[in-house]
């Protein structure tokens, strides 16, 4: 089974308990960094949503003014939980889903993509590539989608081995960790309410290793990863975030399309 395959099957499988990683200290951290990435104010802006599931950073894209946001998912699950969200706020067109595997040409589904976006998010996209050729997909659709000047934004794997990520003190932990050829495959638990949500990630190197070798080739220049220390969960109690500071196991990052 492909990566993408398995991304379907195991998000097709957690779907419905999922956004409640959104509560615990790990979702908490990343989407305060993803807030400060892309600003407080998007006002009139078209956001694209690689992977965005569920809708969780959508929803934050709309409530910091986003015009709309276009969320392409391979779970068709995931995005049942993201249209039943909206339908029960009552919106329309605000956010609009679409089924498609992020890691091919968004082209070949012929969707009603707008031609170009301000904003492209990609979050944990990348840890469901367990090829270099897989990346290169998903890249590929950023760098077609992002308008010049426009900004990306996305969450990595920052160490698949950190010691926080066996401990499972900020709401996930490992059950294992291996080594697989230019990377790691780790069985993820994040620790939602009411149940637990687990599945099978696969990262690369050139990912959580910080190379900028594939953001580059499309285009994505003023690379820069957010500060862990400038969330507020952080300035609040950094007793509790010392030790995820000194080594975290995600990263939000943000560059702008040359």
């Amino acid at each position: 089974m492909s990566s993408q395959d398995l991304a379907k099957t195991s998000y097709n499988e957690v779907a419905t308990a999922y956004d409640g990683y959104a509560q615990t200290p790990a979702g908490i951290i990343e989407a305060q960094l993803i807030a400060r990435a892309l600003g407080s104010d998007l006002a009139g802006l078209h956001v694209l949503d690689l992977g965005g599931g569920s809708g969780i950073h959508a929803r934050e894209c709309i409530d910091y003014g986003a015009e709309s946001v276009d969320i392409v998912d391979i779970s068709p699950e995931m995005l049942k939980v993201a249209w039943g969200i909206e339908e029960s706020l009552g919106r329309k067109d605000k956010i609009r889903t679409f089924e498609a595997d992020v890691s091919k040409p968004l082209s070949e589904y012929e969707l009603p993509l707008r031609e170009s976006y301000d904003v492209v998010m990609a979050n944990w996209i990348f840890s469901h590539a367990d090829k270099k050729s897989t990346l290169e997909g998903m890249f590929a659709n950023i760098g077609v989608y992002l308008k010049p000047r426009g900004i990306f934004v996305g969450i990595r794997d920052a160490n698949p081995f950190s010691q926080n990520f066996q401990t499972g003190k900020y709401g996930a932990h490992v059950k294992w960790v291996k080594e697989i050829e230019g990377g790691a495959k780790y069985w993820a638990v994040l620790h939602c309410k009411p149940e637990l949500v687990e599945f099978e990630v696969s990262t690369l190197e050139i990912i959580y290793g910080g190379s900028r070798e594939l953001y580059e080739s499309v285009g994505l220049m003023e690379y820069e990863e957010m500060p862990l220390g400038r969330a507020q969960c952080v300035k609040d109690d950094p007793e509790f975030w010392a030790d995820f500071l000194k080594d975290p196991f995600l990263a939000v990052v943000r560059a702008v399309k040359k």
